[in-house]
């Protein structure tokens, strides 16, 4: 008996000895989403974005407006306060911004109506877009098209009694774009619309889920070629970008630059 309980206590002891203690592993903290609070470019555009805690509040840099009034945690309406004849207005659908309008009085007294109307597919993404603009001689009626992450692949404006393609996103990453699921992408809309049909310039970026590698946008005969390089933060996100716009085979390069509140 006295040997058997001496081999039970070594039995006991030696498993006790045996076991090993479950390692602990840190995971990385990742953020839940980043903000964009700064959008910087090249060619002297400087966006800076004022938030008190979740609520955009103003825009320093942006000529049409650098204010903005909200009612219920949504955007109804901004100014610019060097401009007292004139403000926008936000009108929502839910979530989704269905009309803009810019209204006032010009330097002549003369009053003012320019609109933005804006339609959405059944997920939530533009999917019309019809804008009215002094340096426009009518409205202009433009539709989007989507891939499987809801980039804008291509943009067609119905000009000269057609629908003709102004731009096209043919290459995307797979990070984060610098407005993912921002109510800004909405607001800029229609300035990414006048900026395509005006000087050709590409800002889908307002609206997309990833970031554009390659695109074309389209005046008339002439075609702009794009290409992008980006740099990212840990949180996937682009910091910087570097892109090349080719136009009548002269190339030019501008840089962007993205700073953001990340939260935990």
């Amino acid at each position: 008996m006295k040997y058997y309980l001496l081999a039970l206590l070594f039995v006991i002891f030696s498993c006790k000895n045996k076991v090993t203690k479950p390692k602990v592993i840190i995971a990385p903290v990742q953020s839940k989403g980043c903000k964009v609070i700064a959008d910087f470019r090249t060619d002297g555009q400087l966006y800076e974005f004022l938030f008190d805690k979740e609520q955009l509040t103003n825009i320093r840099g942006y000529n049409d407006f650098d204010t903005f009034v909200s009612e219920n945690g949504i955007i109804t309406k901004a100014f610019h306060t060097k401009n007292k004849n004139a403000e926008i207005l936000f009108n929502w659908n839910s979530k989704l911004l269905n009309k803009i309008t810019f209204q006032g009085t010009d330097s002549q007294g003369k009053k003012f109506s320019y609109q933005t109307n804006i339609s959405h597919d059944g997920i939530g993404r533009i999917s019309n877009l019809s804008i009215e603009w002094p340096t426009f001689p009518d409205k202009i009626n433009t539709r989007f098209f989507y891939d499987q992450n809801s980039n804008v692949t291509k943009i067609e404006a119905f000009i000269e009694n057609e629908w003709k393609v102004i731009l096209e996103n043919t290459l995307f990453d797979t990070k984060k774009s610098a407005y993912k699921n921002q109510e800004l992408g909405q607001i800029f809309s229609y300035y990414m619309v006048y900026t395509i049909l005006g000087g050709g310039f590409n800002f889908t970026h307002y609206l997309n889920n990833n970031n554009v590698l390659a695109a074309v946008v389209t005046k008339g005969e002439t075609r702009i070629n794009y290409n992008y390089t980006y740099i990212y933060n840990p949180n996937q996100y682009p910091t910087e970008v570097e892109y090349t716009r080719v136009l009548n085979n002269k190339t030019e390069i501008y840089k962007q630059k993205f700073t953001y509140k990340c939260e935990l």
